[in-house]
C-alpha cells in the first residue's frame, strides 16, 4: 500500500549546527528524516540559523540565503522545494531574489516573512513591493503570526502582527496570504486561534478567500476550532520543522521545541488520529495532508 501524501509548507534548516560546525552532509541527513517517515513527505524550506542571521545583518545574506535553499531543492527535486526569504530593509536585493528564486529556481513561496525577527512592518512600501512582485509570479505569502499570542516576546504579538498585515491586504489584496503557524499550543480556554479568527472575521465579515491557515501542533485543542471555523480548503500543514537538533535531526512530527521525549509518537500517523479526533472527514484530511498545498503552491498533482 502506498504512504499517503503529506506536505509540509513550513520547515526550517541550517547548514550550521549549534556548535558552529558546518554539516555536510546536510541533505543526505534531511532526506534521511523524508525516508523515515510513516508518509510520503515533502517539504517547503527556508533558512534558519547561520543563513537566516547573514539575511538579517547584511545585503549579501538574502543571495546567499537563497542560493542555499535552491541548492538543497535543485538536488531532491520532487521531495524540496524552495520558499523565498527576503529582508525588507535590504530591499533591491529582496526584489533580485524575488526575480532569480521564482523566474530561475522555480520556488513556490515568498517567505517566512519574520517581521519580528528583522525589525520591519507588513505595512510599509516596502514590503508592498516585495509582495506586489511576487504576486506577479503567482506565489504566495506566508506571514508570521505567533502561535502563542503571549507577551514575553516580540515574536509572540499576535493579534499586533495580524493587525499589521490587515494593513498589507489593503494594498495588496490580490494577494494570497498563509497565516504561518497559527494552529497551535496547548491553550483550550478559549484556543489562541479563536481570538485570532474573531479579529478575522469582524475585518473582514467572514473568512476571507485569500487566507490560507497552517496548523503547527497537531494535538492543539485549536484544531479543533480551526477545522469549525475555517474552510476546508484553506488549511494547510506548517508544523515549523526545524534542523536545530542533530543530526541525527528529530523525527517529523514532533512538537515544536520538543528535545525530550515527545507526548506522542512523532509521526504523520499521530497528526491524521488527532485530525480525526477533532471531526475532520477523510477528504478534509487528505486536503490538509496534501491537496492544499499542492493546489495554493501548484505543485504537480503526481509526484515522483
Amino acid at each position: 500500500m502506498s504512504k499517503r501524501r503529506w506536505i509540509d509548507t513550513h520547515v526550517h534548516v541550517s547548514a550550521v549546527g549549534k556548535d558552529g560546525q558546518r554539516r555536510a552532509r546536510l541533505l543526505e541527513d534531511l532526506l534521511e528524516v523524508l525516508d523515515t517517515c510513516d508518509a510520503d513527505l515533502r517539504f517547503v524550506l527556508s533558512p534558519n540559523g547561520a543563513e537566516l542571521s547573514r539575511m538579517i545583518r547584511e545585503p549579501e545574506g538574502v543571495r546567499a540565503g537563497n542560493e542555499f535553499i535552491h541548492d538543497l531543492c535543485r538536488r531532491a527535486p520532487g521531495r524540496l522545494y524552495g520558499a523565498c526569504q527576503v529582508n525588507p530593509r535590504f530591499l533591491d536585493e529582496s526584489l533580485r531574489a524575488i526575480e532569480t528564486c521564482f523566474g530561475e529556481w522555480g520556488f513556490v513561496l515568498l517567505g517566512e516573512m519574520l517581521q519580528y525577527m528583522m525589525g520591519f512592518e507588513m505595512n510599509t512600501d516596502a514590503v508592498e513591493k516585495l509582495v506586489r512582485r511576487a504576486v506577479a509570479f503567482n506565489a504566495p505569502i506566508q506571514v508570521h503570526i505567533s502561535t502563542s499570542n503571549s507577551r514575553q516576546h516580540p515574536s509572540a504579538f499576535g493579534l499586533e502582527q495580524l493587525a499589521d498585515l490587515f494593513g498589507l491586504v489593503e494594498r495588496v489584496p490580490e494577494a494570497k496570504y498563509v497565516l504561518a503557524h497559527a494552529v497551535g499550543t496547548p491553550a483550550a480556554n478559549p484556543p489562541v486561534i479563536d481570538l485570532y479568527l474573531d479579529v478575522v472575521e469582524k475585518r473582514y465579515g467572514r473568512f476571507p478567500d485569500n487566507f490560507w491557515v497552517e496548523i503547527r501542533d497537531f494535538s492543539s485543542p485549536g484544531v479543533r476550532s480551526a477545522l469549525g471555523r475555517v474552510p476546508a480548503t484553506r488549511l494547510l500543514a506548517g508544523t515549523d520543522w526545524v534542523t536545530r537538533v542533530g543530526p541525527p535531526f528529530l523525527p517529523y512530527g514532533v512538537l515544536f521545541g520538543t528535545v525530550e521525549e515527545n507526548p506522542y509518537p512523532p509521526c504523520v500517523a499521530s497528526m491524521v488520529g488527532f485530525l480525526k479526533q477533532a471531526g475532520a472527514s477523510d477528504d478534509t484530511i487528505e486536503r490538509i495532508a496534501f491537496r492544499n498545498a499542492a493546489e495554493l503552491l501548484r505543485l504537480p498533482s503526481r509526484q515522483p
